[in-house]
């Protein structure tokens, strides 16, 4: 009896953890790091608002020094993640919670924990692959007077592998959906 109260609980667990969404997006998950900063910062790393740029050795010290300087908001970010995000915004209106996923490479890092969190505190379901060996995605974003210049650290984001749609949470995701979003940088 108590071997099936426990089948009987593990499978209602896997039935109500199935995802079923509607529209998933892959690409390049980076993890935004936004922060007020003076003009000193943009003069330090040699950045121009209104720029978004793809960061250089230079830049990497860059969000080490935003994270230990500034109060920062961490943002689940990067083109093709942003608009799943707001595609979810837009689907919570009609109380369509849960309908979105997202899959990209992330490192194994605290920075992937706190990418997933943001995505899952939007209502997208994160099912990222893990690259042991590079550091997960990020992105500066330097805010200065109401304007603002993005310093883009692809890392992770650029080691996706299609090995990852084997998994089988990847295979539940792409059975589920009717739409499946991309960018084309994606993809090279």
């Amino acid at each position: 009896t108590v071997i099936h109260l426990r089948q009987s609980i593990n499978q209602s667990i896997n039935i109500m953890s199935k995802f079923e969404g509607k529209l998933m997006g892959m690409g390049n998950p980076l993890l935004d790091i936004s922060a007020n900063v003076g003009q000193d910062v943009l003069d330090k790393y040699d950045v121009k608002l209104d720029s978004a740029i793809l960061a250089e050795e230079k830049h990497q010290p860059l969000y080490k020094e935003l994270v230990e300087k500034y109060p920062v908001q961490y943002i689940a970010g990067g083109a093709t993640q942003n608009s799943i995000r707001v595609a979810q915004w837009m689907l919570n209106k009609y109380e369509k919670t849960g309908m979105t996923a997202f899959m990209g490479s992330v490192g194994a890092d605290s920075y992937a924990k706190q990418l997933e969190d943001c995505a899952g505190a939007d209502g997208v379901l994160a099912h990222y692959m893990k690259d042991e060996s590079t550091p997960t995605g990020t992105c500066a974003a330097l805010i200065l007077g109401g304007e603002r210049a993005l310093v883009a650290n692809l890392a992770a984001a650029n080691n996706f592998k299609p090995s990852h749609l084997e998994t089988e949470k990847a295979k539940e995701i792409v059975d589920a959906v009717d739409i499946y979003y991309s960018a084309g940088f994606f993809l090279t």
